[in-house]
């Protein structure tokens, strides 16, 4: 048994190995991000196992289900010869753009794609399967060389974060020929992973934006599932965004929950469902937590030494008994109520309480926030910035309420 052992051993010590002709390669280079749905740039090239071995290669180039194949660049053309000693022949392309008696290899037409009307040929860019067919003439010794590029393709990944990327002999189209035009012995690369931009959405810068934009951008970046906090802010514009929690310009799955803080509306969603529905529905106006608008302040400043003046008249008069449609901007700031009377937001009962405040000293001019039936803005947050909240009285963390001194 010791001797047959041995005798095997033998034999396999003395069997050649024999090297393939040439070895295909593939390798993946820059990700191409400006494009619709980014492009990886993948070089197929050859090693041979002496300059001269390869006449042609035909070659089929897959990518999986989703993926595409797109903008093959960086070969040969013509004849191989001291300016370019490489693969520029392509049969199917030659015969259908080259006049051989005058060739023109500038033409764009003429690459080595496999024309799709032909045996097993391919349709060309942007598709999963791409055949392609290179060969070369020379003369004297200005043949290929032992290794080079054959070309460069694109991976159009169609909004996947990967795909594989196969290389295949072509035999229908004449496969891998050596310059004695018997068939190359081929070693294929594996399959090569091709990874694309990274997959899911990206978070839109939110900060400084209103609550109304920051929706917006969220969806326009394609993500569905928002969550809005409500926080007391720092002198901001109400409903401003001053937080996000997801960094913006960091790519996360599209089904991620994006949430921000905006800073707090002047009105509690837990007061009455009347008043706050009422206060969204006219657009959330910013004026309503001025800190005498229930008063008829309706432009939060003082006009000489009363909060509630011809100013603030001129005001309730540019939207008094109109429509909804028909109130000017900033009309409803005359609302002193924050109810409709009758198919009006500003009507006589506005005008009563704004006459009975009318260029009266500030002493006798309360701010808004007084708990109780008898002041329907029981339910506000804002004061002036500074003020502290008088005792009794329902207020909102100093700074939060836009336009007070």
């Amino acid at each position: 048994m010791k001797k047959v052992l041995l005798v095997v051993a033998l034999l396999l010590l003395a069997t050649p190995v024999y090297a393939a002709d040439v070895t295909i390669t593939t390798t993946a280079g820059d990700l191409n991000t400006a494009e619709p749905n980014a492009l990886r740039a993948v070089r197929v090239g050859y090693t041979a196992t002496a300059a001269d071995t390869i006449r042609a290669f035909a070659l089929v180039l897959t990518v999986d289900s989703g993926c595409n194949l797109d903008y093959i660049r960086d070969f040969n053309k013509g004849e191989c010869n001291v300016a370019g000693r490489g693969y520029g022949i392509f049969p199917g392309k030659f015969r259908d753009v080259i006049n051989a008696a005058a060739p023109d290899w500038g033409n764009t037409a003429y690459n080595p794609i496999a024309p799709a009307g032909d045996l097993n040929g391919s349709g060309g860019n942007d598709n999963p399967r791409m055949v392609v067919e290179l060969g070369t003439i020379y003369q004297d010794t200005n043949y290929p060389g032992a290794s080079g590029t054959l070309f460069t393709v694109d991976v159009n990944f169609e909004g996947k974060s990967e795909c594989n990327l196969c290389v295949a002999v072509e035999q229908t189209r004449g496969g891998v020929v050596k310059s004695d035009a018997t068939a190359a012995d081929v070693t294929l690369p594996a399959c090569l992973k091709v990874t694309g931009p990274a997959s899911g959405c990206t978070v839109p810068t939110l900060v400084g934006l209103s609550r109304t934009a920051a929706r917006a951008a969220i969806l326009a970046a394609g993500f569905t599932n928002i969550v809005e906090n409500n926080v007391p802010g720092t002198g901001q514009a109400v409903r401003t965004v001053i937080a996000q929690g997801d960094t913006a310009g960091s790519v996360v799955p599209c089904n991620t929950v994006i949430d921000f803080n905006a800073v707090s509306h002047p009105i509690k969603d837990t007061a009455p469902t009347a008043l706050f529905a009422n206060w969204v529905t006219n657009g959330r106006p910013a004026c309503w937590a001025y800190p005498r608008q229930c008063r008829g302040d309706g432009n939060g400043t003082k006009q000489g030494l009363y909060w509630v003046g011809s100013y603030d008249l001129a005001i309730l008069k540019t939207a008094l008994n109109k429509a909804a449609t028909a109130i000017p901007l900033g009309g409803i700031c005359a609302d002193a109520t924050h109810t409709k009377q009758g198919l009006y937001w500003v009507g006589s009962y506005d005008l009563a309480i704004l006459k009975t405040y009318l260029n009266k000293a500030e002493s006798l001019v309360a701010t808004c926030g007084t708990p109780g039936a008898s002041d329907p803005n029981y339910w506000y947050f804002c004061l002036p910035t500074g003020v502290a909240c008088p005792t009794g009285k329902v207020c909102a963390t100093a700074g939060i309420c836009p336009n007070t001194p």
